[in-house]
């Protein structure tokens, strides 16, 4: 073997491993850790929301080409259970009301229950999730005020609730009850969830 090639196949030997070391540096351009995996302090949930907005692909780098993951390990349908672009399961379409009740039921409220959704204890984000209170009355796993002690609400042909007419009287407002969720904007009711008040006040 010539001088030439002793020398050289060594030298590149060294060139090539300098090489790949320099490919290890970390990015001091990069806006969140790529050791800790995850995204500068404050990301979640409204900044992702604006980056995901204005350019879905730039996650892709990360998550993965169909988002389920990808060199993070985080899918994002781990948060958005209908597929990236669905806040909840798709299935649920625009009828919050009737579906998130069986989902609960049957799922929990684990995935609801999160810093990024509706808060670890469900008390809401801002700009997220609103707090599960709002329309659970008496805390998340009571529809109405706890201490209305489960009377029946009215239904044709059932009993009639003594304690949301004192509830109305002490709150002076129909708000909690006129909503997409509960009894509806006009309080005629929603479909799958509260009845309309128009039934019994007429």
């Amino acid at each position: 073997m010539s001088q030439v090639k002793k020398i050289l196949i060594p030298a590149l030997l060294l060139l090539g491993l300098l090489l790949l070391l320099g490919c290890g540096d970390p990015n001091a351009k990069a806006s969140f850790s790529v050791d800790s995996q995850k995204h500068a302090a404050g990301w979640l949930p409204v900044d992702h929301k604006t980056a995901a907005e204005g350019d879905v692909r730039s996650c892709e780098e990360c998550h993965g080409a169909d988002l389920s993951g990808g060199i993070s390990g985080v899918s994002c349908s781990s948060c958005h259970l209908g597929g990236p672009g669905s806040t909840h399961p798709q299935a649920w379409g625009e009828l919050v009301a009737i579906n998130h009740s069986p989902y609960v039921d049957t799922n929990g409220s684990t995935a609801c229950a999160n810093a990024a959704c509706h808060g670890v204890d469900l008390s809401g984000i801002p700009q997220s999730g609103p707090s599960c209170s709002s329309c659970h009355l008496g805390g998340p796993t009571s529809i109405h005020p706890l201490d209305w002690n489960g009377y029946p609400v009215y239904f044709p042909g059932g009993g009639l609730a003594t304690n949301h007419g004192e509830y109305l009287k002490e709150v002076l407002s129909l708000d909690a009850c006129s909503n997409i969720y509960c009894h509806g904007v006009n309080l005629e009711g929603v479909e799958g969830s509260g009845h309309s008040c128009v039934g019994c006040h007429y």
